[in-house]
């Protein structure tokens, strides 16, 4: 639904963006795998790396939640983390039953190499702005981010 005084985009609008988004997006997929090749992970294991990273004591249900994926996916995925030695399972004390996911330091290491990957696409695509363009974009670019429509 439509703010009040906000009209819906044009075909030609969503043919710009659509096109903008996937040059955007092939910019952070080529510093991912630049790393993934590093690390020997697919696209998968990174998402939930990085998820786990940011969320200490997940538990599979939630990263697969989070990546739209099987729990079965997921738990394959966890599979190949743990004998990498990037995440490690445990069973909190509060719930024997229940198995909390958190980062190695070989997996924070692996983190990093990414993390310095996206802000290096980051900065490219911020340096061809001058300060109020990179400013406003940061700003629809968060804007766009926390839509949840």
């Amino acid at each position: 639904m439509l703010k009040k005084g906000m009209t819906k985009p044009t075909p030609e609008q969503i043919e710009q963006l659509t096109l903008a988004f996937e040059r955007f997006t092939r910019r952070f997929k080529v510093a991912e795998a630049a790393a993934a090749m590093e690390n020997s992970l697919n696209a998968l294991d990174v998402q939930a790396l990085l998820f786990v990273s940011e969320h200490p004591d997940c538990t599979l249900g939630d990263v697969a939640r989070n990546l739209q994926v099987a729990l079965t996916t997921m738990s394959s995925s966890a599979d190949r983390l743990v004998r990498r030695e990037m995440i490690r399972r445990q069973r909190p004390e509060a719930n024997r039953r229940s198995v909390a996911l958190t980062v190695t330091p070989k997996g924070k290491e692996a983190v990093a190499g990414y993390m310095a990957g996206y802000h290096d696409a980051c900065r490219a695509m911020l340096e061809s702005l001058d300060a109020a363009e990179r400013a406003e974009f940061v700003r629809l670019t968060q804007r766009i981010a926390d839509y949840e429509g």
